[in-house]
């Protein structure tokens, strides 16, 4: 220790040292969120790290060393929703450091199904036939009673004074 500029007439001074601890700084993983199409394969699960101190980054300079562990329960056939993935220290290991874990989130969104009119034919001066769709693109062995309700509409601008020629069938939700 160092007396600096203390000074006494009566005292001698008996310098004690003190003790300073330093304590680890939290360190957040937070696992990324991330979505996917009903029917895909899951994204690849990613992390980041927050709260690096002295500009320190992963790595050796940091002393943090080894991967979280993140895990979901989607597969490629898991409704549409939004669904936890978790993320915990796994191999994660610093002297400098105590991890605080933040768990995201794997948004499922809704995949294309396709719905297409079925080409169709009359006679000139005849009532236009009824009008079908046909339905493509299911995942995993959807069908359309599994997967769809109600019903398309379906339409022409045909009517039973059109020429001869070609007319748009069109299907709508």
């Amino acid at each position: 220790l160092d007396l600096g500029t203390l000074s006494s007439n009566n005292y001698a001074f008996n310098l004690i040292n003190g003790n300073l601890k330093v304590t680890q700084a939290s360190l957040k993983i937070i696992a990324e969120n991330k979505s996917k199409t009903y029917g895909q394969s899951n994204p690849e699960l990613t992390y980041t790290f927050s709260g690096f101190a002295n500009n320190e980054t992963y790595g050796v300079s940091s002393g943090v060393t080894g991967t979280p562990v993140l895990a979901t329960s989607v597969t490629a056939a898991t409704a549409v929703g939004t669904y936890p993935v978790t993320i915990s220290v796994g191999t994660l290991a610093s002297t400098n450091y105590n991890f605080i874990m933040a768990n995201g989130g794997l948004r499922v969104t809704k995949a294309t199904l396709n719905v297409t009119a079925q080409n169709a034919s009359r006679v000139y001066g005849s009532a236009n036939p009824s009008f079908s769709v046909r339905f493509s693109g299911y995942k995993h062995g959807d069908t359309t009673s599994t997967a769809v309700t109600g019903a398309a509409t379906v339409s022409t601008t045909a009517t039973v004074d059109s020429s001869v020629g070609n007319y748009p069938i069109i299907p709508a939700l």
